[in-house]
């Protein structure tokens, strides 16, 4: 079925980047992450961890709200690009835009809009949608495949891929329903990394049979 196509998808794409990943920007994962708790009042919302100076890695407190989510900024010449916007009663627009305005001001330049896309649509992944839908400076796509399908150019949805030009970095976009309708996989050429949102994790996955024909 397509869910299983496009599966067998992203397994390919996964062995392609890990075969060129040897050619692809190095970066840094952080050791250990703050998780929440037991002392709410020392721990920061967000904590933020630079792969490289164009890719950062957030992840939200579980003192906010227990799924404590990754969020992905990546950076490229002319916009910047924002994958989820986290979980529960959070105020994602403020703290990207102040990370941007930092970014931009250690590289002597403006700040780069914002293009904002989520690995999927649940509720857990688009809690900051509405503040960032009313930022200025934001390029806001919508979590549902056609949105995504158009923003991106994917033909036909789930079975050609699309891309998001961030300005010298290509930012692949792959359709992999199965968890939600809505369900991508990003590959970032720059550093070989591939983000899967809740498709591919150590746990327990929740997968659907997508509705292909909305």
């Amino acid at each position: 079925d397509e869910t299983s196509h496009a599966m067998i998808r992203l397994a390919v794409l996964l062995a392609v980047c890990v075969g060129a990943f040897a050619q692809v920007e190095p970066g840094v994962l952080p050791q250990t992450w703050m998780t929440g708790g037991p002392d709410c009042v020392a721990v920061p919302d967000w904590q933020v961890h630079a792969y490289n100076d164009r890719f950062y890695i957030l992840r939200e407190s579980g003192c906010i709200h227990y799924e404590k989510p990754f969020l992905y900024l990546i950076f490229g010449d002319d916009r910047a690009l924002l994958e989820d916007t986290g979980a529960g009663n959070v105020n994602t627009a403020t703290f990207v835009q102040g990370l941007i305005a930092k970014w931009a001001k250690a590289h002597s330049r403006s700040a780069p809009v914002l293009v904002v896309v989520h690995s999927h649509a649940h509720g857990d992944h688009t809690a900051g949608d509405k503040d960032l839908k009313a930022t200025a400076g934001v390029e806001f796509i919508a979590p549902t495949s056609a949105a995504i399908a158009e923003r991106a150019g994917i033909g036909k949805w789930p079975d050609t891929l699309g891309s998001i030009d961030l300005g010298n970095r290509v930012i692949d976009v792959i359709p992999i329903p199965g968890h939600n309708d809505a369900s991508i996989a990003l590959y970032d050429r720059r550093t070989g990394i591939l983000l899967t949102g809740d498709s591919l994790y150590p746990g327990r996955l929740y997968v659907n049979e997508p509705d292909l024909d909305t």
